[in-house]
This record gives structure tokens, C-alpha cells and sequence, in this order.
């Protein structure tokens, strides 16, 4: 417990908080919860939640040389399955404090799409091709949705779906989406 508090206190001197401009990354409730609308960005630092996931896998979090896989029947089954697997294995709820977190027994969107993208890579798919998303849901809720890149287009992982869409099917306003590199968002 004190590793961990040391870790994420080195985290913020080194990466200073005014380097973060999420600001609200800071507020408990999670960050996808309190994106601000309508809010454009270019390239910019991964949220601070994202930062912290990286210093305690960094594993998960390494660019690979392809950005993007082929959409086979092979994959095209391996991301349904993981979808369907991570949905049911995650209990629905809010945190008050967010983590971005791996196979939690409960959790909210960003752990859903953190274990996804865990288990996405240790099947084969290039973590670069894995693109972590903060959308806006027609209701206008932040939410927290995974991207695959495709030769066949763009596909979304979405704990509230049960199955795997095109990007351009979901009705879903895109905010911030990471980069190859998982800790460079735009």
C-alpha cells in the first residue's frame, strides 16, 4: 500500500499537475464521468488515471509496431468473446475514488476497458491497435469505451453493449481518444 501511495505521489511531482489538462482528473467520480462538453483537444498528456495505470503495468503499456490489426474471423470472434467475458465478469459500480484497474471483481467503464485491453494483448493484438476512448453518450454521461483499429475500420468494446460495433454505429460523441502511444490522447 505505501509502494503504491509512493508511486502515484512520485507520479504527480514528476508529471506535475499542471501538465495534466484534465483538471477534473483530479475529482473523485471518475474521469470519464466529467469530461467537459463540447471541449476540443490536440495532443495531450493521457489522463492522470491513465498515467497511474501505466507506472503499475507498464506491460500494458508499451507501443507495438503495428497500429493496426487485420479484422480476420479470427479476431473478429476473439473480440466478441472478450467482450461478452469482461462484461460478465465485472459487477456494475461507480467508484468514488477512480482507479484504472485489471480484472476487478467490481468496477465502472475504465476498468472494463482496462481489463479488455489486458486481455486483448496477451491474445495477440498489437497494444497499439487498442485505443482507450472518452465519449459523451446521447444522455450526454461520460463514459469510457475501447477501440480496436482495423484494416476493416474502427470497432467499439463497450460495457453497456453486448456487442462489438463500428465506431461509426455507436451514437456516442467522441471527446478524447489515446494514441498508439497509450499515454498520448487527443
Amino acid at each position: 500500500m505505501i509502494k503504491k501511495a509512493l508511486v502515484a505521489l512520485t507520479t504527480i511531482l514528476v508529471v506535475g499537475a499542471g501538465s495534466v489538462t484534465q483538471s477534473y482528473a483530479f475529482q473523485p467520480g471518475g474521469f470519464a464521468r466529467q469530461l467537459e462538453w463540447g471541449r476540443t483537444r490536440t495532443a495531450s498528456p493521457a489522463p492522470l488515471q491513465m498515467q497511474l495505470f501505466c507506472l503499475q503495468n507498464p506491460q500494458d503499456c508499451k507501443a507495438s509496431k503495428s497500429k493496426l490489426v487485420s479484422y480476420t474471423p479470427r479476431v473478429q470472434k476473439l473480440l466478441h468473446m472478450v467482450n461478452a467475458s469482461v462484461n460478465a465478469s465485472i459487477i456494475p459500480r461507480n467508484e468514488k475514488i477512480d482507479v484504472w484497474s485489471i480484472n476487478p471483481r467490481y468496477g465502472d467503464c475504465d476498468d472494463y476497458v482496462m481489463t479488455k485491453r489486458h486481455r486483448l494483448i496477451k491474445a495477440g493484438i498489437p497494444a497499439s491497435a487498442l485505443r482507450v476512448a472518452m465519449v459523451r453518450t446521447r444522455w450526454g454521461e461520460g463514459h469510457a469505451v475501447l477501440l480496436v483499429k482495423t484494416d476493416a475500420g474502427e470497432y467499439v468494446l463497450d460495457n453497456l453493449k453486448k456487442t462489438v460495433v463500428q465506431r461509426k454505429r455507436t451514437a456516442y460523441s467522441y471527446v478524447s481518444v489515446s494514441g498508439s502511444n497509450a499515454l498520448a490522447w487527443n
